[in-house]
């Protein structure tokens, strides 16, 4: 059940940009990127390796406050996992290196 209602609200989240993907909200990174900057205005502002096959990066827009988080697999296929608004970033952020909890 948590799953079924995880997927749901991934491809809810997602609609916007995935709409414009055969794909659906996954398919060739260039693509999203392309539509990112382009369409959105979004630039990338931070991100990370989620594991040594997954790559997460935040997509935001000063000028719009849009934002996208998308998900990179070591194949490079590239999903989206949410869109949103009102984009912020956090302040004083240092960086923590350590392992997942």
């Amino acid at each position: 059940m948590k799953t079924a209602i995880a997927t749901a609200t991934l491809l809810i989240a997602a609609a916007p940009l995935a709409a414009q993907s055969s794909d659906g909200p996954c398919g060739k990174r260039e693509f999203f990127v392309d539509q990112l900057v382009e369409t959105y205005e979004e630039q990338p502002v931070a991100g990370g390796l989620q594991s040594e096959d997954s790559l997460v990066e935040i997509w935001a827009s000063q000028e719009t406050g849009s934002f996208t988080i998308l998900v990179t697999d070591a194949g490079g296929r590239t999903c989206v996992a949410f869109t949103g608004e009102d984009f912020h970033e956090a302040s004083g952020f240092v960086g923590v290196r350590g392992e997942a909890s």
